[in-house]
């Protein structure tokens, strides 16, 4: 029992050790693929602990996106050393390796949802240092389009962010 809380509030302490070294909000999947990379939970545990986490205030999700709060950050004082040292190691020279990765996956934004029968919304967004640069919102007629959409977003949305400024500004 005692081995299983002490595991509970190591594997906590992992997760806001994570949010408060990458310093920028991430979204679910971007901790998740941090966490399973390196082998630091399993996916179940990980989203209790995060929703426990909510759930105390230590982190917060505002626009799909995680991050620590001051009282996070305060804990995370109090207890890092409850994380290995080999644990904040690993983290810290994954964080180095792919910061700049996760923040450019964090400026092209995707999401689609059902909206009624035979509809779907795919909304799209740039967003740079918290501004959104371009928003769009896609009515399409299955979630194929809509999630086609969202995939192609990422490599395409400069492309097309560059035609609609060329075209709306031309005289």
């Amino acid at each position: 029992m005692a081995y299983e809380i002490q595991e509970l509030a190591e594997n906590k302490l992992i997760i806001l050790y994570i949010l408060n070294r990458i310093n920028m909000p991430i979204t679910d999947e971007q901790i998740s693929k941090i966490i399973l990379d390196n082998k630091l939970m399993n996916y179940f545990y990980l989203r209790q602990y995060l929703d426990e986490l909510l759930e105390s205030s230590f982190i917060k999700l505002e626009e799909e996106k995680y991050f620590i709060t001051e009282e996070g950050i305060n804990i995370l004082k109090l207890f890092f050393t409850r994380i290995p040292f080999e644990t904040r190691q690993k983290i810290d020279e994954y964080i180095l390796l792919n910061k700049e990765k996760i923040k450019q996956e964090s400026q092209y934004i995707a999401t689609y949802y059902k909206k009624d029968e035979n509809q779907y919304i795919a909304n799209c967004k740039v967003v740079e240092n918290g501004i959104v640069l371009i928003e769009l919102n896609i009515n399409v007629v299955n979630s194929e389009q809509a999630k086609l959409i969202c995939d192609n977003w990422k490599q395409k949305s400069q492309d097309v962010y560059a035609y609609i400024i060329k075209v709306l500004t031309s005289q």
